[in-house]
């Protein structure tokens, strides 16, 4: 009998069960960026459409291009230019965001070497 309660028990506390979640903005004062607009509680209002596009620099000669001169950093461009652009724009949020990255490539010996590019781009919203 005690083996068929625990299996019971057992039974009961991991049988599947439905789970949705909601995407909820964060505050007023914070940007909001996603990579889709799924369930985004509403109401919100889109602006525009956003696209972005920088490219790094590399000095495409032997061991001259081994040096990192201004290399793309995706990170550090939506931390910088990206947030103020669209606030720039009047938004407050970045829906549907897609990223292409090409890294930085050193090319042989520094020979054809380029800086990578990044190209960003989706709908501002404002909340």
């Amino acid at each position: 009998m005690k083996k068929i309660l625990i299996a019971v028990s057992v039974f009961l506390l991991t049988s599947c069960a439905t789970f949705k979640s909601q995407t909820i903005f964060p505050r007023a004062e914070d940007l909001f960026i996603t990579s889709g607009d799924g369930d985004i509680t509403k109401p919100y209002t889109p602006i525009g459409q956003f696209i972005f596009l920088k490219t790094g620099f590399r000095i495409p000669l032997p061991l001259f291009g081994l040096i990192p001169i201004k290399d793309v950093d995706p990170d550090e461009i939506l931390k910088t230019e990206v947030y103020s652009a669209i606030r720039s724009m009047g938004g407050n949020g970045l829906i549907n965001m897609k990223i292409d990255w090409r890294p930085a490539k050193s090319g042989f010996l520094g020979l054809l070497a380029n800086g990578g590019s990044v190209t960003i781009y989706g709908t501002v919203i404002k909340r």
